[in-house]
């Protein structure tokens, strides 16, 4: 695990003249945990970090984006990024084919909106796996017999509503041969924004 997070607010602590000890003590946090948080062994309450960010004085994006970059490698954050450009692009070009068939098709305008919509909102994961069960002639009923999984918990992990296992990353990775890390890269992507991601590989480059 990468020490960007560590690195980060001990910086500030050093160029504000505070120890750990002073810091628990401004955020009224005295039992001895801060420590652990800021190593990442636990994780940030909400209470902590609310306290934590105006001492510090950076945003909570900023925050986050030293989170991931200590948490993940530089490749899969950069895989992320890439993952969330390209799949913000494909859904920009789904939505104008959208809008145009809208325009030509004035009685259908309600359901084309609301296509529209369901694509903006569509997660990369989702995004790329069911362009991937599109190909091959796939249905999500069929995926879940291939990789013997509950086709409703399949279900909800690829429209965003269950957190994907590292099983289900494995069984899908050696079905159609795609790297794990390409999949992972997908997960990560979902769970944060395109901006935090962007900063914690700039805050990677600089460690």
């Amino acid at each position: 695990m990468n020490k960007v997070l560590k690195t980060k607010i001990y910086n500030i602590l050093r160029e504000k003249n505070l120890s750990l000890r002073d810091l628990e003590k401004i955020i009224d946090y005295s039992r001895g945990g801060l420590s652990q948080m800021i190593n990442g062994e636990t994780s940030f309450s909400k209470s902590v970090k609310g306290n934590l960010l105006p001492i510090l004085e950076i945003s909570e994006e900023e925050f986050e984006s030293w989170v991931v970059a200590s948490k993940y490698s530089p490749e899969l954050i950069k895989k992320a990024v890439e993952s969330s450009l390209q799949s913000h692009s494909e859904l920009v070009s789904k939505s104008q084919t959208l809008k145009q068939v809208q325009g030509d098709r004035s009685v259908q305008g309600n359901k084309c909106h609301s296509e529209i919509n369901s694509v903006s909102a569509q997660l990369v994961f989702t995004q790329n796996i069911d362009k991937i069960l599109s190909e091959k002639n796939m249905s999500r009923t069929a995926l879940s017999k291939s990789i013997k999984y509950s086709q409703s918990a399949l279900n909800k992990i690829i429209m965003g509503k269950k957190p994907v296992s590292k099983t289900v990353l494995t069984r899908i990775s050696e079905l159609f041969e795609i790297p794990i890390k390409e999949l992972q890269a997908w997960v990560l992507a979902d769970k944060y924004s395109l901006a935090v991601l962007k900063l914690a590989l700039e805050a990677n480059s600089q460690a």
